[in-house]
């Protein structure tokens, strides 16, 4: 049974019980072919880079919907468009194939659905635009959004006529439950977690179950990409801090969700609140089939949380040695500290791990309790020199502008990130994403009004949300110049002779600090000293920057 809720300042919400077997408002069709989107990308200019990224979420979308026997096309727009940007304004850029572009790949494979993924809420324009397209090629096309921002936020997205389902959470038996329901192969009331319009109110069928055991999901259907156009631009997460180097690079997920409750994760909506694994054994399969079908050599974990399950994760690494992989591997997302020990850390040395991230997040315990994050302030110190001792590169998640905190709270954080001695620390804008309770906070103290937001504006480097008392101009600037400070100084405080970037990323970088802060003294002397290393004449003469 579902649930009735008004669209639009309609009458007041009513179980859906007397409109059971009733269809939708939204379309229904037979469907057999459906075409997958993944939106452009939105970046602002200067504080963010770009990424080309196998999407997983559409790929497991796409191995079962193959299984069920329907047939699927994944359409990547910000890879396959990746060298096309637009400046959209508000210093912020769109790569991905262009409106005409997408047009024209759906009037070629002609689905009889489109499903459009949004992982970022910065992505939601991008995402309604291509329902419009899909409308405007051919009105009877049914058209399912879903991915973590839907998920948070379907209630509004629904209301838009383009949009015909929208997908609440995890959606691999979903998506097939409700394709099987519009070819009239199940019930359609016996479908959980969407949401649609019925008698022009909105209508939702709350989620029956999530899925216990992820062994029985197929792996992502990377098959219907083009892998060599991901491994020949090979920009993953962050700055490749190995030079010229670049390797057969794949991401992969092991588990979905993670312990804890973070009030700022919006994990939940998405996974729920469980921590769910798949076997060792299964991640190893998987492995493998990339080495021998794609010569993988680098792996990504994903996982909101690789090593939760130490056990787990040691007979990963275990499996990797025992079956010979020649490969290194990465944990760019943020283990949790209190899940790695010197032994574990061995282990993932053994198996080929060169970098992980820790997501300390903030040096005050105050802050970290307002949030429920676990305190890692005295656990990380140990594990960062056992990991450096090991040879294993460590990166660092720290958040600053936190609700009432002060320029020395920021400080204090600042100076506990620097004396870990990372190799990267990634500074984030506290951001109140949709879909957590720090977000429902925020809105509920009238900091946000949901009518007039702008979710473009929600990147952790770019937001103008003020919610310290330490303007976001400065924490901007504390961001970039710490981003920096970990690559490119040396313990001298001089340009790093002997940085580990192609010299154009090292010049991109600078350049574009000294844009977004031209009154800063100490980045401009920073770029003076890395043109002159470089035997670079800037743009702007150097007596102007340095």
């Amino acid at each position: 049974m579902g649930i009735m809720l008004p669209i639009a300042g309609a009458g007041p919400p009513q179980l859906l019980g007397s409109c059971v077997g009733k269809l939708p408002d939204s379309k229904v069709r037979p469907v057999k072919r459906i075409q997958l989107f993944f939106p452009p990308m939105v970046f602002p200019k200067f504080q963010s880079r770009q990424t080309a990224l196998f999407p997983l979420g559409l790929g497991y979308i796409a191995a079962i919907l193959e299984k069920a026997g329907y047939e699927v096309e994944i359409v990547d727009c910000a890879s396959e468009g990746y060298h096309t940007q637009i400046d959209i304004g508000k210093e912020r850029i769109v790569y991905g194939l262009t409106p005409e572009q997408i047009r024209e790949r759906m009037e070629a494979f002609k689905p009889d659905a489109v499903g459009i993924s949004c992982l970022f809420s910065t992505l939601e324009k991008r995402m309604l635009m291509i329902a419009e397209i899909a409308k405007s090629v051919d009105p009877e096309m049914v058209v399912v959004c879903g991915g973590p921002h839907v998920s948070a936020f379907y209630k509004q997205i629904i209301q838009n006529p383009s949009v015909d389902y929208c997908v609440n959470g995890e959606g691999e038996n979903v998506v097939t439950g409700l394709f099987d329901a519009l070819n009239d192969r199940e019930p359609f009331d016996s479908v959980g977690a969407i949401c649609y319009r019925r008698d022009g109110e909105m209508a939702y069928q709350p989620r029956v179950s999530w899925i216990e055991d992820l062994d029985v999901v197929p792996h992502p259907a990377r098959h219907l990409v083009d892998i060599s156009a991901y491994i020949d631009i090979c920009e993953p997460q962050g700055i490749r801090l190995d030079g010229e180097r670049r390797k057969r690079t794949a991401q992969m997920t092991t588990s979905r969700g993670c312990p804890f409750q973070c009030t700022y994760c919006a994990k939940n909506v998405t996974w729920g609140k469980s921590y769910r694994t798949r076997s060792a054994e299964n991640v190893l399969e998987e492995m493998q089939h990339l080495i021998d079908e794609y010569g993988i050599e680098h792996f990504a974990f994903q996982d909101d949380n690789f090593t939760a399950d130490m056990a787990r994760a040691e007979v990963i690494c275990d499996g990797i040695i025992e079956r010979g992989m020649n490969i290194t591997w990465e944990g760019p997302n943020g283990l949790g500290v209190n899940f790695l020990s010197p032994h574990l850390l061995e282990k993932m040395k053994a198996s080929g791990c060169v970098s992980f991230t820790i997501a300390v997040e903030s040096a005050n315990s105050v802050r970290l309790r307002s949030v429920r994050k676990p305190n890692y302030i005295k656990l990380a110190p140990p594990i960062v020199a056992k990991a450096k001792e090991l040879g294993i590169e460590v990166r660092g998640f720290f958040m600053i502008g936190f609700p009432g905190e002060t320029l020395d709270e920021v400080m204090a954080t600042v100076e506990y990130a620097r004396s870990l001695k990372l190799a990267v620390t990634n500074f984030a804008i506290v951001t109140p994403l949709p879909g957590t309770v720090f977000y429902n906070e925020v809105v509920a103290d009238g900091l946000i009004d949901e009518a007039e937001v702008d979710f473009e504006d929600f990147t952790y480097g770019a937001g103008e949300l003020q919610l310290s008392a330490v303007p976001c101009d400065q924490l901007k600037m504390v961001r970039k110049v710490e981003w920096m400070r970990t690559i490119f100084v040396g313990a001298d405080g001089e340009f790093k002779q002997d940085v580990r970037l192609k010299r154009e990323d090292v010049l991109d970088e600078l350049g574009k600090a000294v844009s977004l802060f031209p009154g800063n003294d100490e980045i401009k002397q920073l770029y003076a000293q890395a043109c002159a290393f470089y035997d670079y004449t800037p743009v702007l003469p150097l007596r102007d920057v340095g």
